[in-house]
């Protein structure tokens, strides 16, 4: 039981890792440091795999369809979710929040289309 207490806490190291690596590769960019954004990149790539590799060991994955099913309800609350932080920015006058949220809100309107899409051509396979 302990090894799967360290790997959930692996888990979401790597997963935290993945969004600052490529945060600072953003930052980096911005700054006119393309070959330090490109190694900060590749980085936060590999955290990826390893995230991956965990959340396989943990049983986090099922079968594609299962997979897709759980993943557009997560969107479907997520979206939500951007929807009401934004709502809470905004009242509170951070607009830069707000912005982030409104974004990430149509992202995520976005995915829940694209596997609403995928699903209802999974039915046809």
């Amino acid at each position: 039981m302990q090894i799967v207490e360290i790997m959930e806490k692996t888990f979401e190291a790597e997963s935290g890792d993945i969004a600052l690596y490529l945060a600072m590769s953003q930052k980096a960019a911005d700054e006119g440091h393309s070959e330090i954004a490109l190694y900060l990149y590749s980085v936060a790539m590999d955290e990826a795999h390893h995230a991956a590799e965990f959340a396989m060991l943990l049983g986090k994955i099922k079968d594609t369809k299962s997979n897709l099913t759980a993943m557009l309800e997560d969107e479907i609350r997520t979206e939500k979710d951007k929807e009401i932080a934004a709502k809470i920015a905004l009242s509170e006058g951070n607009e830069e929040a707000f912005q982030s949220f409104q974004k990430t809100m149509h992202d995520e309107s976005r995915h829940k289309a694209g596997i609403k899409l995928i699903l209802s051509k999974f039915k046809d396979i």
